[in-house]
């Protein structure tokens, strides 16, 4: 947007506060005015919000200082200049803000502009503007942006004169007390872009009358610098709806990721829950055939079958399929010796748990699963619990 909202702030909230929307492209004032104090600000931004906002305030408020500096800056030194200007201030540092201008450098001696300014003003100026529903871009002396052509330069807002002496060197004298200024100044000549006042005679040239913040405003684009800077740099603006989209992203994102995870570690449970009953599947067979080797367990249990014949149901091999399913469910019971009876087509084995219900639970298991199940007489072993059981089908 090439529009801008040039805003003269005051030193207090009852002071009169000038304003003027300013066309950058063409340079000329699209509208201008003045509200009786930062209580009508709300109002002034409910008709001109939405543009970019740049704050002037006054040159009495902020003092700006060209510090010397021992060597090239860097950022120990420049964090050691509240130090530096300690003694100069007539008030406690930390209740001063330091806002950096550029460094210069002349015959090798580096020197650092420095605006010096109360916290408490700066946060008083921006929570008039942010409280009214602005959103300020830059911050800046008003008298700062006097043009530099002809120095020393002044012009008149409101009762007080702003004057420019060099590229860092301003002030602001009011109205009643100008002349005895210029007398204790001794200025040769004096640039005066507003009607100069008969009584003083002082040597001055008159420039083409400008509106104050106008020629203020023309000079914007040749000044990069602003107070804003540190805990009082505008934060970036978020597109609402992009934020919304932004923070839908990452809801899912953390969703998927919590998916993700839990799946991964579902995987890995199976995994050793799979190669558990492997070795325990390879454990059983091997009480069975203890003379054999495994090379394919699979294969080797469907040569079982096949030499078995008969009922598969009542087989060795599907009673010990079936018993195995059903460890599953009680892992701490484990399998000591297992024995078949083929007549009856009935499994019995002897089993160790942790305790009484493991033995109960793997019971009632079978059962369910369609077995006739006989338990034998349980005891204690070691800490552990020891008894045997018969199962077969109920066909």
């Amino acid at each position: 947007m090439s529009e801008q909202l040039v805003i003269r702030l005051g030193s207090r909230a009852e002071h009169n506060i000038s304003w003027l929307v300013w066309a950058s492209h063409s340079q000329e004032v699209i509208a201008s005015g003045e509200v009786a104090g930062a209580d009508q600000l709300p109002e002034l931004a409910v008709r001109l919000g939405g543009r970019p906002v740049v704050a002037l305030v006054p040159a009495s408020d902020v003092v700006l200082k060209q510090v010397s500096l021992p060597a090239k800056p860097n950022r120990q030194l420049l964090q050691a200049l509240p130090y530096m200007l300690e003694e100069e201030q007539a008030e406690d540092i930390e209740k001063l803000f330091l806002a950096l201008g550029a460094t210069e450098q002349h015959d090798g001696q580096y020197s650092q502009q420095v605006a010096v300014c109360q916290h408490q003003r700066m946060q008083q100026w921006l929570s008039w503007l942010q409280e009214a529903g602005f959103s300020v871009s830059r911050m800046l002396p008003d008298a700062l942006l006097l043009p530099e052509q002809q120095l020393p330069a002044c012009i008149q807002l409101h009762e007080q004169w702003l004057l420019k002496q060099s590229r860092w060197q301003v002030s602001a004298i009011d109205a009643a007390w100008w002349g005895d200024y210029l007398q204790l100044a001794a200025l040769s000549m004096l640039t005066s872009y507003s009607p100069w006042p008969q009584e003083l005679m002082q040597s001055h040239q008159l420039a083409e009358p400008e509106l104050p913040l106008a020629l203020l405003a023309s000079q914007l684009q040749h000044s990069d610098f602003t107070l804003l800077q540190g805990d009082y740099k505008p934060k970036r603006k978020v597109n609402p709806q992009l934020q919304l989209w932004r923070s839908s992203a990452v809801l899912v994102g953390a969703c998927l990721a919590v998916y993700l995870l839990q799946l991964g570690v579902n995987n890995w449970q199976l995994a050793r829950q799979n190669t558990a009953l492997q070795q325990q599947s390879q454990a059983v067979y091997l009480q069975a055939f203890p003379q054999e080797r495994i090379v394919n367990l699979n294969m080797q249990l469907q040569q079982k079958l096949s030499a078995v014949g008969g009922n598969t149901d009542q087989s060795f091999l599907v009673l010990l399929d079936k018993l195995q399913q059903q460890l599953a469910g009680v892992p701490d019971i484990s399998l000591e010796n297992l024995r078949f009876d083929g007549k009856r087509s009935e499994l019995r084995f002897q089993a160790k748990g942790n305790g009484f219900q493991s033995f109960e639970k793997l019971k009632s298991a079978l059962e369910q699963a369609g077995f006739i199940v006989e338990q034998g007489a349980l005891s204690n072993d070691g800490g552990k619990v020891q008894g045997s059981i018969a199962m077969r089908s109920r066909v």
